[in-house]
């Protein structure tokens, strides 16, 4: 026995180097390796190193590299599950036993899935592993995005972005979240809250949908389009059966027994008859018991609440109410022909010019002397009886010095500035409503002018500027209503743009006080390093802001180590938080 154990030692010795297997290694081997290491049959040093069994799992991960980069960065199963990070390869993945034996024993009903990457939440955790891994065991080249299992369920049939979690979540495919209709430039109320998309969005068609009334409701149109196609403005989106239309919008307001009128009793069937008559002679000619006698104008002493019920008012149906001794003359002191023939006139001069002692010199207007309860009782207020009520130091001027000629001959203006041209210092390039910034009190020292009614109200540091800062003459002409009028753009030159946008990021309170939200106010959030850089460090060229490029490479191409061999789509492999730090997994 001796010798044979000398013989094997000498053999052993006597093993050709060129041999990648001894013939001990082959001798004491535990058994087959399984198929996918049977490539390295004669190669033990591929696993194993010699006398040394704590260096075996450096060889699983010099060539498992994925597996090696997930524990030292503590993702993927391995990364994640303590026992997978810290254990030997061998004491889950033991080889030596056979061709057909498989490597990855992982039991599909009991795995925690939250050890890897991507728990499964909502719907995922009650999905089949065959599902999304398939029969074989080639778990981390599963894709992780909505599109890359569910474009063969996809109804929008590729129509729709592949950010289908914009819209579903993992707790039901078919359960929408809230999507902001507005967005769209057709914001959903009423009805239309409840209807289902597809009833809009026929066959996956997305853009380029009408949104009037008509394009959607066609069928629906009771009036076969006799009404035009501005469904809305009797309808709304509440209820198409409810009509909500304002008649008075057509200067025919629906009052006493036309209010419970149908529609068609005036417009005829389906609306026939658009423009029906608006007098009631045109509609009621027929129930004319006076056969015309008292011309057409029903309204003089019929109403709409009933036909058959008759009143007049003077007052309230005439445009000449019956005052003081008006109201005791009999109808034939001015009624003197009939109704139908001669319409007496309203006015005071066409009853009264045989009595004006004035011979027409002061005008026809008599009542804005003379009172209607005795023609000799003469009260004129300036305040209330004209347009131009006497203040300040208009009450103490004679009249004279405003009327140089009779009423009749010259009408007086009640703007300023036809008395005051001559005192105006702003040779009328303001206009000619003095009023807006002096009174009548006096003329030059109380001054007041709220900017407010301007295009420009003053906010902020404005509101303490003089006005001679803006203003450079006392016509005040206005540099402009924009920043860039007054405030030259000296700290960055035009490279945010010419003219600059200065509002955008400033404010009237404080020029430094600044603020612009870079994410929401542009196609370009700032992530990463590019959080927190100066503007200047992008925008460095004069022009517009918008006309600068939003990939990677139109910044960083110096950066490109690869000389653009793979591309210039560099958020592939990088991120912004390093340029330097690489995420394969980002590669397809």
């Amino acid at each position: 026995m001796l010798r044979c154990v000398r013989f094997l030692w000498l053999l052993c010795l006597l093993a050709s180097p060129a041999l990648s297997q001894t013939i001990v290694e082959r001798l004491i081997t535990p058994g087959p390796l399984s198929s996918s290491h049977a490539r390295l049959e004669s190669r033990c040093d591929s696993c194993h190193t010699s006398f040394q069994k704590a260096a075996q799992n450096s060889k699983c991960v010099a060539c498992h590299t994925a597996v090696g980069s997930d524990i030292s960065r503590g993702t993927g199963y391995h990364g994640r599950f303590a026992p997978a990070r810290t254990a030997a390869c061998k004491a889950c993945h033991s080889d030596h036993k056979g061709r057909g034996y498989v490597l990855v024993r992982l039991d599909r009903r009991t795995f925690n899935h939250n050890f890897t990457d991507y728990p499964l939440t909502g719907g995922h955790a009650r999905a089949a592993c065959a599902g999304c891994h398939g029969p074989g065991n080639q778990y981390r080249k599963v894709a992780r995005t909505c599109a890359a299992c569910h474009s063969r369920v996809d109804p929008h049939r590729g129509q729709m972005s592949r950010d289908c979690q914009s819209c579903h979540d993992v707790s039901g495919w078919k359960q929408l979240l809230p999507f902001d209709h507005g967005q769209t430039g057709f914001a959903l109320t009423g009805a239309h809250r409840q209807a289902a998309c597809s009833s809009c969005h026929a066959g996956q068609r997305w853009k380029g949908l009408a949104t009037t009334c008509i394009s959607c409701h066609a069928r629906d149109d009771a009036h076969k389009g006799s009404l035009g196609s501005n469904c809305a403005g009797c309808h709304s989106s509440a209820s198409w059966r409810v009509s909500s239309f304002n008649h008075a919008s057509t200067g025919f307001p629906l009052a006493g027994a036309h209010a419970a009128a149908s529609c068609a009793s005036c417009h005829g069937p389906n609306n026939a008859i658009r423009h029906p008559q608006r007098t009631c002679n045109g509609c009621h000619a027929k129930d004319d018991v006076h056969k015309g006698q008292n011309g057409t104008n029903c309204a003089s002493c019929h109403n709409s609440r009933a036909w058959a019920q008759t009143s007049f008012d003077h007052d309230r149906m005439t445009q000449f109410p019956l005052r003081g001794a008006h109201r005791a003359a009999a109808c034939q002191a001015c009624h003197k022909q009939p109704y139908k023939v001669v319409k007496p006139p309203v006015a005071c001069f066409g009853c009264h010019e045989a009595d004006d002692t004035h011979k027409g010199g002061n005008g026809q207007d008599c009542d804005r002397c003379h009172v209607e309860t005795s023609w000799k009782k003469v009260d004129f207020d300036h305040n209330t009886m004209t347009h131009f009520g006497l203040a300040g130091k208009h009450a103490q001027a004679r009249c004279e010095a405003c009327h140089t000629r009779p009423p009749s001959e010259l009408k007086l203006s009640v703007e300023c500035a036809s008395c005051h041209a001559k005192d105006d210092v702003h040779g009328g390039k303001l206009g000619p409503a003095c009023r807006n910034c002096h009174d009548a009190n006096d003329w030059k020292t109380r001054v007041s002018f709220d900017h407010g009614l301007t295009r420009f109200p003053l906010l902020g540091k404005h509101a303490s500027a003089q006005c001679a800062a803006c203003h450079a003459d006392r016509r005040f002409a206005a540099k402009g209503v924009t920043c860039a009028d007054c405030h030259a753009d000296d700290h960055h030159v035009g490279a945010l743009g010419k003219p600059a946008a200065c509002g955008r990021c400033h404010n009237a309170v404080d020029w430094k006080a600044w603020s612009f939200d870079h994410d929401t106010a542009t196609r370009f959030a700032l992530t990463g390093r590019h959080q927190g850089l100066i503007c200047s460090a992008c925008h460095a060229r004069p022009g517009d802001p918008a006309r600068l490029g939003d990939q990677c490479v139109d910044c960083h191409r110096r950066n490109d180590i690869h000389r653009g061999v793979f591309g210039e789509d560099c958020g592939r492999c990088h991120v912004t938080s390093s340029f330097s730090e690489i995420i394969m997994g980002n590669a397809r």
